[in-house]
């Protein structure tokens, strides 16, 4: 009888561990972990110099008076001279202009806009084709490498004068402006704004 009780209490206790046991929690080392995501945007930025152009007035060679614009007469951001056309495939010393990439992340694409005189008696409008006219000038620029053909320089939207120019890289160009073919009523002085854009190249 005794031995009966005995084995019965041994098994109450061995049922009570194992109801303790069963309540202890488990524990777990890790059950999340966490990702850290960087983001490094792109960056474009371009310099020029120089950064004015003075039609007729790099070198004065004669085309008109120095500093002075005639009608209907093409006038060229080359140091060569100012009536001095490009050679078939541009060469450096023909280019007045340096575009620098110097802190740009990615390779760009370039264009150049040009917009109308303004300041100037009776207008000298961009004429976005690239022809002159009565009242309008047209515009061209072109790169060392390039043909002197050049692109056309409109007001807005021009072509891609430079293609996927590396960062950390400069790029010699030049342009030039066809006068309007009509006279003007003084000699009042005028002003354009010459704008080169720089998008990702793709």
């Amino acid at each position: 009888m005794e031995r009966k009780q005995r084995r019965v209490l041994i098994a109450a206790l061995m049922v009570m561990l194992l109801a303790i046991v069963a309540t202890v929690p488990v524990a777990f080392a890790a059950t999340s972990q966490n990702v850290v995501i960087t983001a490094q945007p792109s960056w474009l930025t371009i310099s020029n110099d120089p950064d004015v152009w003075t039609l007729n007035d790099i070198v004065g060679d004669g085309v008109t008076a120095k500093g002075y614009i005639a009608v209907d007469t093409i006038y060229y951001a080359n140091p060569q001279g100012d009536g001095t056309p490009p050679t078939a495939t541009v060469e450096a010393d023909e280019c007045q202009f340096e575009v620098d990439t110097t802190g740009s992340s990615v390779a760009v694409d370039l264009s150049v806009n040009c917009g109308n005189f303004t300041g100037i008696t009776g207008d000298m409008d961009n004429s976005g084709t690239g022809a002159n006219g009565a009242t309008t000038y047209g515009g061209y620029s072109y790169v060392v490498g390039g043909s002197s053909a050049g692109v056309v320089m409109a007001e807005t939207g021009s072509g891609v004068l430079i293609s996927d120019l590396a960062i950390d890289t400069t790029k010699k160009w030049g342009a030039w402006i066809e006068t309007r073919t009509d006279a003007w009523a003084d000699d009042t002085s005028g002003t354009a704004t010459m704008t080169m854009s720089a998008v990702q190249h793709i």
